[in-house]
């Protein structure tokens, strides 16, 4: 196992305790959020440096933001299914990435009209 270090650094102190609550309301400890979002910066980083294209929408997002969004799909397709619709293809695709972290809600409700101007 490779030898960990610590670091250590200064944050204003209501920042702190947002991103505690944050954590402690999500079940994960700081720790591993900060490591999650390391990781991140590092790939982002060396895919820029690589000359890949950027993924802005792309966010890790926790266990808890996945369940969330999948709660928020599934009810949305409760609610048109009580009108007797059901979500085409392209939508169901559009719903996938936003559940998976591939976009964001923006992104999903802009993509969700599109499919409905589809129609």
């Amino acid at each position: 196992m490779p030898k960990e270090v610590t670091m250590a650094f200064r944050v204003e102190e209501n920042l702190r305790e947002s991103f505690h609550e944050s954590v402690l309301l999500d079940h994960r400890p700081a720790s591993q959020v900060l490591r999650d979002f390391m990781r991140a910066y590092v790939e982002q980083t060396n895919n820029k440096q690589r000359g890949e294209p950027e993924s802005p929408a792309k966010v890790a997002i926790s266990p808890t933001e996945r369940r969330r969004r999948e709660q928020a799909v599934s009810f949305a397709r409760a609610s048109i299914g009580l009108e007797g619709l059901q979500a085409s293809d392209g939508l169901e695709a559009s719903a996938a990435q936003f559940i998976n972290g591939d976009s964001d809600l923006a992104a999903f409700l802009k993509g969700s009209r599109e499919h409905a101007r589809d129609r």
